[in-house]
């Protein structure tokens, strides 16, 4: 990198990944290629070598909002609607170009010292068949393999093995408000 801009890197040892997992990696790496919208966390490169794949992302100096929430408590009523708006911004932008994030919560969302908030980590996310997201074009079967994402943010549909909507990410992001 020769911007000086600060990143972030994920990087991850190639004989610990079995296939599936990589399968996964690989398609995070397509969706944030893809992905362009001021509050997606921004994809910068991938690199891969013999032995490890180096993911290269917008550095987000504040962490995540699980991690502030942590540490200095619970955030303010005014506070949370700015942070909410804007991960809402970033829902729609997802969702019109067909893609569910499916693990929405406070370790997902980073932030920056000004207040800005980024979606990040598509480890499970999904692109459905169409431009967006309607019941029509999430149904499908469902199979256990199928229900992703974290147990305490996870929409009922989804722990009852339906097929994933919009609506799903909207339920863990009410959720994580919690």
């Amino acid at each position: 990198m020769k911007t000086g801009d600060f990143v972030a890197v994920k990087r991850l040892e190639l004989r610990e990944v079995d296939s599936q997992d990589l399968a996964s990696i690989e398609t995070e790496i397509f969706l944030l290629r893809k992905l362009q919208h001021p509050h997606i966390v921004k994809y910068v490169d991938a690199i891969r070598t013999e032995h490890h794949l180096h993911i290269v992302l917008e550095y987000m100096e504040s962490g995540s909002l699980a991690s502030v929430c942590k540490k200095f408590g619970a955030f303010s009523e005014s506070l949370c609607a700015i942070y909410i708006t804007q991960v809402l911004q970033g829902l729609h932008y997802l969702h019109e170009q067909g893609v569910l994030h499916r693990d929405i919560k406070g370790a997902n969302i980073l932030t920056t010292k000004a207040g800005l908030v980024k979606l990040a980590d598509f480890g499970v996310a999904i692109r459905l068949n169409g431009p967006t997201v309607t019941p029509e074009t999430a149904v499908g079967e469902v199979t256990a393999e199928d229900v992703v994402g974290s147990p305490y943010w996870m929409a009922p549909e989804i722990i009852e093995m339906n097929a994933p909507t919009a609506a799903c990410d909207i339920w863990s992001l009410g959720c994580t408000c919690l």
